[in-house]
């Protein structure tokens, strides 16, 4: 199993007390099958952008032998300035694509040499997430426009690097398409609080992912005050939450009979290491719909 990290604000490593990098690690004391990962986007789309870029540069320039590299760098900018807002995020992204492509000859593995059999990414929150899920669309019919207009002036400027540069991208974006979409190789699982703003925020999330034609099996409810005991206090503040609990399942019950709502109990301080996240585990509950 491969867990991988995709938030730029990684707390994957502040989970289970260790340092993570962009290198799959086990941790000590973890199952011998975990493999974590903090993905550096920012490294994977500037080689993926670079590539594209250093294309572009080759067709730019192949316009006249006068044109100076500035004025060529220029242009390359100019033709990027015209992609979709978002196509950086959606290029590092890929590269998360890529390593667990469920359609792929082989199923992505350790350096060690062990078959992953299960992949987990923990995604940005909820708005930059959702703008990565819409890009893809956005994006390949960007890349199928730029080879349309190469096509069209074949006679002029040979494609080369760049013909091959844009189908390897639409491809890899196709790719990741097809894995999204795929209800059983991919599903979402949405962590949420039983608030009254987060649980909008919940019930939004739920709704763009079903227009979206993405399975979503799953809410967690996390930090749920489950044993309030006398403290009044906490006997309100258990009493608000399972209004909000009750308004949530309603509305997952609109959606779909089969979304499974998991509750967690709230735990301070929060659990770090394997011992900690093993005995809170043990404590979550599923709520009965």
């Amino acid at each position: 199993m491969l867990l991988i990290s995709a938030d730029p604000a990684h707390s994957l490593g502040d989970v289970f007390d260790v340092t993570l990098g962009d290198r799959h690690r086990t941790i000590p004391g973890g199952p011998r099958n975990l493999h974590l990962r903090e993905l550096d986007a920012a490294a994977a789309l500037a080689k993926r952008r670079g590539d594209l870029e250093a294309a572009l540069h080759e067709i730019v320039t192949s316009f006249g032998s006068s044109e100076s590299a500035t004025a060529g760098g220029q242009g390359v900018n100019e033709l990027m300035d015209l992609a979709p807002p978002g196509i950086d995020e959606l290029l590092g992204i890929l590269e998360v694509a890529e390593s667990v492509d469920a359609g792929a000859t082989h199923a992505p593995q350790t350096p060690t040499g062990q078959t992953c059999d299960l992949v987990i990414v923990d995604t940005a929150p909820t708005g930059h997430a959702l703008r990565l899920l819409e890009m893809p669309e956005v994006a390949r019919e960007w890349v199928q426009l730029l080879l349309r207009v190469m096509l069209k002036y074949r006679q002029v400027v040979r494609p080369g690097h760049l013909a091959a540069e844009l189908v390897s991208l639409s491809k890899s974006i196709r790719g990741l398409q097809n894995l999204l979409h795929d209800r059983v190789a991919t599903r979402f699982i949405i962590v949420t609080r039983a608030a009254a703003v987060a649980r909008l925020e919940t019930e939004r999330l739920l709704a763009r992912l079903g227009r979206l034609q993405l399975a979503a099996p799953m809410v967690l409810v996390n930090a749920m005050t489950l044993a309030p005991g006398r403290c009044p206090w906490c006997r309100a503040t258990a009493a608000a939450e399972r209004r909000e609990l009750a308004t949530l399942a309603r509305a997952t019950r609109r959606r779909s009979h089969e979304c499974a709502i998991i509750l967690t109990p709230l735990s301070s301080p929060p659990p770090t290491g394997v011992a900690a996240l093993k005995e809170w585990a043990a404590s979550w509950v599923r709520l009965a719909l």
